[in-house]
């Protein structure tokens, strides 16, 4: 049978979750979408608590059923500062921005899910090592291109350039590496370990994502379906002061804070402790003629948040809406203002992060308690609620690169900090 011809051939290179997202949308929308990828991922990846701003891409894509089923539901994190305060922040509090609700997920069985929805949506999944070649425009340009070993697994194209090609190698950024593109990288050189675990005491309320500050560093409990996973952030030299590997690292860390031990007492490990490194980047450029970059390939934050697959998701989310709206002349001008929203996004992100590491949002909330209890009343409730929903629609992802709610955390962690120095709740 004769295949019609679909209006555009995209290539996508990688198969992750922004990749697999990216094919999904537009395989829905009737483009020949095609992704590439050597299937090598760990068993374990880090990116488990989601935000609520991504139940709004799974109900996009139908698969937030699906989601639900193979993880747990998400009502909100906890943020521990020291071992007799914290601060609990619930995802009601965003109602009217954003689902007030998420969900923790294993990644393995999600990422799975993502993968198998762009097959379903008419996407063609290509399993192979990509092999890339530098090409030179009509213009004069250096762009990727596929190689040709790696264009005739798709003998319908002939052996001809997809109409448009897509890193979505990410954080190995086939792309820009080919290219010698240059990036902006963050200031801290942190390391994350994590694994899971059973036999611990779950969080509570069930699903609350709990984030501990630890003596230098802080840790994460994740509750999944069949286990907790436990990780640790902190700096690469500091970690070797608890141990020569990552198991022993992991395992003192747990073991030198409170609230983890006394969670964590009978806890016994189920996977391997699988370590990754924590940094910045934001790439100085994401795309040219006739390719363009999406997710990590193009830039990532700090974990502390949650952000990553959020703008992995999200980004696919804008990329796809930018190609679909836009024709092939149209796609430079669509893309800058893509990249505007990606950069201003990872920005908006890192600086949010910033207030948390700086201690800031902390010394905050100790010196808001303390004014409610002497300022009780309606106006003092009403306030609270306010802030609560501006600053959970930030880190929801809904409002973090919302210039009120930016203008408002700035003023309030700049100017209505009463008796309380940030540096005391600093994560160093």
């Amino acid at each position: 049978m004769k295949i019609a011809r679909k209006p555009y051939r995209v290539g996508i290179v990688g198969a992750g979750p922004a990749g697999a997202t990216l094919a999904s949308l537009l395989a829905k929308e009737g483009v020949d979408a095609v992704f590439f990828d050597d299937g090598r991922r760990p068993e374990m990846v880090v990116g488990e608590s989601l935000i609520p701003r991504l139940v709004t891409v799974f109900r996009r894509m139908g698969i937030e059923d699906e989601v639900a089923k193979l993880g747990t539901y998400k009502p909100g994190v906890t943020w521990i500062f020291d071992e007799n305060d914290k601060l609990e922040l619930s995802f009601t509090a965003m109602r009217g921005v954003l689902p007030t609700y998420a969900y923790n997920v294993a990644r393995r069985p999600f990422d799975d899910l993502v993968h198998e929805t762009a097959i379903k949506s008419g996407a063609r999944f290509i399993p192979c090592t990509v092999k890339l070649q530098t090409g030179v425009t009509e213009r004069g340009e250096v762009v990727p291109q596929l190689a040709p070993e790696t264009l005739a697994l798709v003998p319908d194209w002939n052996g001809r350039q997809p109409d448009l090609l897509v890193d979505a190698s990410g954080r190995r950024r086939l792309f820009a590496k080919l290219l010698g593109l240059t990036a902006k990288i963050g200031k801290r050189k942190d390391i994350s370990h994590f694994a899971h675990y059973e036999n611990c005491e779950m969080p509570m309320p069930a699903g609350q994502t709990i984030i501990t500050r630890l003596k230098h560093g802080w840790s994460w409990r994740i509750p999944l379906l069949h286990a907790l996973s436990i990780g640790v952030v902190v700096d690469k030299e500091h970690a070797k002061k608890y141990g020569s590997n990552a198991e022993e690292q992991l395992e003192a860390m747990i073991e030198q804070n409170k609230p983890l031990i006394e969670a964590c007492s009978n806890r016994k490990r189920i996977t391997p402790v699988t370590t990754y490194a924590n940094y910045q980047l934001i790439s100085d450029q994401g795309h040219g003629e006739g390719w363009v970059s999406v997710g990590d390939a193009f830039g990532f934050v700090d974990p502390m948040l949650s952000p990553g697959l959020c703008m992995a998701m999200t980004s696919a989310e804008m990329l796809a809406d930018a190609i679909m709206q836009n024709s092939p002349n149209g796609w430079d001008k669509a893309f800058h203002s893509y990249f505007d929203w990606f950069r201003q996004m990872l920005v908006a992100w890192q600086e949010l992060v910033d207030i948390f590491y700086g201690g800031q949002i902390f010394a905050l909330q100790r010196t808001g308690t303390e004014m409610s209890r002497r300022f009780p009343g309606k106006f003092s409730m009403i306030m609270q609620r306010h802030f609560e929903k501006n600053i959970s629609g930030m880190a929801g992802g809904g409002l973090t690169n919302h210039p009120y709610s930016k203008n408002l955390l700035r003023f309030m962690t700049r100017f209505a900090i009463y008796g309380h120095k940030p540096a005391d709740f600093a994560v160093v």
